[in-house]
């Protein structure tokens, strides 16, 4: 009987098919899983240096704020300030009183008025400037100098070519030259009798101005004069005040009458060496008539030498006319501002009279400018309030803004610390002065204060950086790599653990602690060692355990 053998080829034919399907779907599967892991990007633990900085902002307050607060409960009659107002010690700030309100108010406008208008003169008060006339002096003086170089040259060709005696030209020029030195010394003397009436002039303008500054305020009534007393000796004071000041006002008119009488059309001595010089020139053109063009050259530039001179006179003569008159003008001036002073004085008192007297006003004690008015006319302020809030620039500013408790750690009194927001003016310097509890958060905040110095202003906003040197760190990560949970700080390191399809990478947690930080980095302390690879990002959420897969470049 014949067997038959079977035949066994498809079973392994199967198992292999088997097998080649497995091995497919097993890479299939793991491609699959590792598209739906999470994508993290990292990078590894370093050493380095980390400069740590606190920063914060707040707002710039002055040092010096003073706080006006009334003594009584009182009603505000007047103020007489207003924000932003700059203020001296001693400068009235509120009117306070029971007086009647239409002649209070109308004495506060007055003065306001007076005030107002002693600004205006002060501002307006008369310069003058000369520049332009001495500009002209100097080219009527650059002209005359070529003037006299010209005649100078007409005379020596005169002398050459002309039919005229040397000895008679020689003795006729120097009778000219002789009565020109008179004149000129006659002219030269009339300048220095102006210059000394000038002189006087001004110090009788001072002597009166002297006396109207310390005028009496309040001058005493008239008494009779006394049985066998003249007249001129009663009333004292006043009397010789009004003798003293009327014999200045006389003094001043002799002075200006004086002046206005040198002048030298008129004055005898000027008009006679004209006279001479008109006379010896006369007869030295008669002598050069006789000596044709060089004469008639002669002749002209002479009369151009003389035009130079009259002209140079006259500029300078009318400078020191005009000096003079400006003089005049500036006294006046200065007697306008004095009389403005003296009634804004007086309108002080009777403001002071009729608001009840000084206790009746509220004066500055400091010098500053007006931060804040809580009070306007018409109300009523109770003792102890605050009126006005006066900022004291000289004290200086600061700023303060609240830092947790480790950041404070890390900072000292003395600090020098930079403002980052602050782009414009003169640089500004800040230094640390105070750290002390934040009152509103006691447990875990303090506050830091800082001087300020530099062009800064109170109620500006300003964020300062503060900070220690550079200092080196054994483990130091990015601060994107820094998460936190209840449990604390901590940080996923990635590690990779081998397979028969390749590495796996795990996320397991490591708990740190912060040591510093700067704007990119910090420095920790935990179980990290060089070269362990911590996530920074991830494009899902990553927990501890998690299987993650590593971005390009990682």
């Amino acid at each position: 009987m014949e067997v038959k053998v079977k035949n066994r080829g498809w079973v392994k034919n199967a198992a292999i098919i088997f097998l080649a399907i497995m091995l497919v779907l097993t890479f299939f599967s793991n491609t699959f899983m590792n598209h739906s892991l999470a994508e993290v990007a990292t990078q590894s633990v370093t050493s380095g240096s980390i400069t740590a900085k606190v920063r914060g902002t707040g707002t710039v307050e002055s040092n010096g704020s003073y706080q006006v607060k009334a003594e009584a409960t009182r009603e505000i009659r007047a103020v007489m300030v207003k924000v932003g107002q700059e203020v001296n010690q001693g400068d009235v700030l509120f009117v306070l009183g029971e007086g009647p309100s239409e002649e209070l108010d109308a004495a506060t406008e007055q003065l306001r008025q007076l005030q107002l208008s002693y600004q205006r003169t002060a501002v307006n008060m008369p310069s003058f400037d000369y520049s332009l006339d001495e500009r002209n002096i100097v080219k009527a003086k650059e002209t005359l100098a070529n003037a006299q170089a010209a005649e100078n040259s007409a005379k020596a060709a005169l002398e050459q070519n002309a039919n005229v005696p040397e000895d008679e030209l020689k003795a006729a020029q120097a009778r000219l030259d002789s009565a020109d030195y008179s004149l000129t010394q006659a002219k030269n003397d009339l300048q220095k009798r102006y210059n000394e009436a000038v002189d006087s002039q001004k110090k009788a303008a001072e002597n009166l101005q002297e006396l109207l500054n310390s005028a009496p305020v309040e001058s005493p009534a008239p008494t009779e004069p006394v049985e066998g007393e003249a007249p001129g000796e009663t009333g004292s004071g006043e009397a010789s005040y009004q003798q003293q000041l009327a014999a200045a006002q006389a003094e001043l008119d002799a002075a200006n009458a004086l002046l206005e009488s040198l002048d030298p059309s008129v004055d005898p001595t000027v008009k006679a060496a004209q006279a001479q010089v008109d006379e010896a020139q006369a007869a030295l053109d008669a002598i050069l008539n006789r000596a044709g063009p060089y004469a008639e050259s002669y002749n002209q530039a002479v009369e151009a030498r003389k035009v130079a001179e009259d002209e140079l006179f006259t500029l300078e003569y009318n400078l020191n006319q005009t000096r003079i008159q400006n003089n005049k003008t500036a006294a006046s001036a200065a007697l306008e501002l004095q009389d403005l002073s003296q009634q804004i004085e007086k309108a002080k008192k009777e403001l002071a009279e009729l608001s009840g007297g000084e206790d009746n006003q509220i004066t500055a004690n400091v010098g500053g400018i007006i931060e804040s008015i809580a009070y306007t006319a018409g109300s009523t302020a109770a003792k102890d309030e605050v009126l006005c809030t006066i900022q004291v620039p000289d004290l200086g500013y600061s700023l303060s803004f609240s830092v947790t408790n480790e950041q404070a750690r890390r900072l000292r009194v003395g600090d020098s610390a930079s403002v980052s927001n602050y782009y414009w003016g003169s640089e500004i310097t800040a230094t640390l002065t105070n750290i002390k509890t934040d009152p509103k958060s006691p447990q875990t905040s303090k506050l830091l204060t800082f001087d300020l110095s530099g062009d800064v202003n109170a109620g500006a906003e300003l964020t300062i950086s503060v900070g220690q040197k550079s200092q080196n760190y054994e483990t130091v990560i990015p601060n994107s790599a820094i998460r936190t949970d209840s449990n604390g700080s901590y940080v996923l390191v990635v590690q990779a653990k081998n397979s028969p399809l390749g590495n796996r990478y795990i996320a397991q947690r490591v708990d740190i602690e912060v040591v510093a930080s700067d704007d990119v980095n910090s420095a920790v302390t935990g179980d990290l060692s060089n070269g362990d690879f911590v996530i920074t990002t991830s494009n899902k959420p990553v927990q501890k355990g998690d299987q993650v897969r590593m971005a390009d470049g990682n």
